[in-house]
């Protein structure tokens, strides 16, 4: 894993500045923009989502796996957080694949439009 942003779908921070008005826009233009807006929207909410999992289970596992906080941890603590971390990144990963899945379904029926 080389970071949480490629791995969770970061944004890029490029963006492209947008029109006030629209109306002047052709229907390629507008359907472009549409899909770049979309495409942003998307990967902050990826970002999010990444943010929402380190979030909760540094927290869960800390306080599962953490008796005493010291400045070190011992084999089993640290034994633990790994097992934990391992858990919640795998329940992570079915999660997110069986809700892409709906999602695609869902799109390619029109349910989404």
């Amino acid at each position: 894993m080389s970071s949480f942003g490629s791995l969770f779908g970061g944004s890029n921070n490029s963006t492209t500045p947008l029109s006030t008005s629209t109306s002047s826009m052709s229907s390629p233009q507008s359907t472009q923009l549409k899909n770049q807006i979309q495409q942003q929207i998307s990967q902050e909410l990826a970002m999010a989502q990444a943010t929402e999992l380190v979030n909760k289970l540094t927290e869960n596992c800390f306080q599962q796996c953490i008796t005493k906080p010291t400045n070190s941890y011992s084999s089993s603590e640290e034994t633990c957080v790994n097992q934990c971390i391992g858990k919640y990144m795998s329940a992570w990963n079915v999660i997110s694949r069986h809700y892409i899945a709906r999602i695609q379904k869902a799109s390619a029926s029109g349910e989404l439009h």
